[in-house]
């Protein structure tokens, strides 16, 4: 089973986030997508900002399950800080085009502006009977 947790320690991905461009004074969080053996499979690096959520590295171990679970998490969680906005800071290209397919930016933009809208998608989805 997939489980998602926001992690506070930062510190085995000093690396990346030395390589990213942040904003000045950016305060990242950071999700994993974990096994049932604890096992890193994927992970997202995000800021919050005051009309918008920036991600800005995402991993998801080439599997589509885990960057929607990834991404979802996090548009949930700035949905609950009332932003309404998310802006894609990706730079590799088969993982913006994920992002893409899965219908979080539309017409190779690098921003959602309706987080509410994507996840009422879900919702609509999950109430299919042909999900079931």
């Amino acid at each position: 089973m997939l489980r998602i947790l926001e992690q506070k320690n930062l510190e085995r991905y000093q690396e990346i986030i030395q390589n990213l461009n942040l904003p000045e004074n950016t305060s990242l969080h950071l999700t994993e997508a974990l096994d049932d053996a604890d096992a890193v499979k994927g992970y997202i690096l995000y800021a919050y900002h005051p009309e918008q959520i920036g991600i800005y590295a995402l991993n998801d171990g080439n599997d589509w399950d885990y960057c929607d679970g990834l991404v979802r998490s996090v548009l949930f969680k700035a949905q609950l800080r009332g932003i309404e906005r998310a802006v894609f800071e990706i730079t590799n290209p088969e993982i913006r085009e994920r992002i893409q397919k899965l219908g979080f930016v539309k017409n190779n933009q690098n921003s959602l502006e309706n987080i509410s809208e994507v996840m009422e998608s879900c919702k609509k989805c999950k109430e299919n009977p042909s999900n079931t």
